[in-house]
């Protein structure tokens, strides 16, 4: 008899601070500087299924690491295999959301707001033709990858020519400060657009709704119960093992409750 489950797997990221007078004598850590994360320490992500809130994978990093640049090499490393994945809005990031195509895995990520957001100008995006339409009706057509040094990325230009829009009566609206009518979108802007029109279905609000019980549920009970909230070893090893111990702790306990 076999036995088909799906599981629905989100990644969990806390800062984990350290005390900050150990910064010589622990050279491994890094330091944050967000909204809600400030300080000298470690990030640690997990996974963990809906079905008995079971904690799948831990990984452990330094602070001042990226979750989006981690995140996928977290899930390659799962020994379990899963369908769908709920993520916060920190993962809503074009590499991210290709990322989880290529590995067959349906994510569901909360929407960011961009500043430089193509929709707010009046664009509207045609995924079939890959092109950005305007108000007007006028297409900007995909041109090239482009590589920008100050943010190390690569970007995907539409562009129109500027003879094109001269007469238009919204160029200026459109226009950037050099004068050109151009869109540097993420270099996996298919997929950021594919994934921004989950938002809002009945399967993203699923998604959305069980990521609040269980993510966001599991860390509490780490942070309060287990008090992962501050290490009490030195060096990144030992910051694992302590997130390994607790992460097992959480499980024999779910565990009980499952059997």
């Amino acid at each position: 008899m076999a036995f088909y489950m799906v599981y629905l797997l989100y990644p969990l990221q806390e800062v984990i601070f350290y005390d900050g007078k150990a910064k010589r004598t622990n050279p491994e850590y890094g330091y944050i500087h967000q909204a809600r994360k400030k300080g000298l320490g470690y990030l640690t992500e997990m996974t963990v299924d809906t079905r008995h809130g079971i904690i799948t994978g831990v990984d452990c990093y330094p602070a001042n690491q990226r979750e989006s640049d981690i995140i996928l090499e977290h899930l390659k490393g799962q020994p379990c295999k899963y369908q769908e994945i709920g993520l916060d809005g920190g993962y809503d990031i074009g590499a991210v959301h290709r990322g989880l195509e290529l590995l067959g895995v349906q994510g569901y990520t909360a929407i960011r707001e961009y500043q430089n957001n193509a929709m707010k100008k009046g664009f509207c995006y045609e995924e079939e033709t890959d092109r950005f339409v305007c108000r007007q009706g006028e297409y900007l057509a995909f041109q090239k990858l482009i590589y920008k040094k100050s943010t190390e990325n690569y970007y995907r230009l539409y562009s129109r020519s500027k003879k094109q829009c001269k007469n238009c009566p919204n160029f200026s609206a459109c226009a950037t400060d050099l004068g050109t009518v151009r869109i540097n979108a993420s270099a996996y802007y298919p997929s950021f657009y594919r994934n921004s029109k989950k938002v809002g279905t009945s399967d993203y609000l699923r998604v959305m709704r069980l990521r609040k019980i269980w993510a966001e549920g599991t860390f509490a009970v780490l942070k309060r119960g287990h008090k992962l909230n501050k290490i009490q070893k030195r060096g990144l090893q030992k910051a694992i093992e302590e997130c390994l111990l607790s992460a097992t702790a959480l499980n024999l306990k779910q565990l009980v409750k499952a059997v």
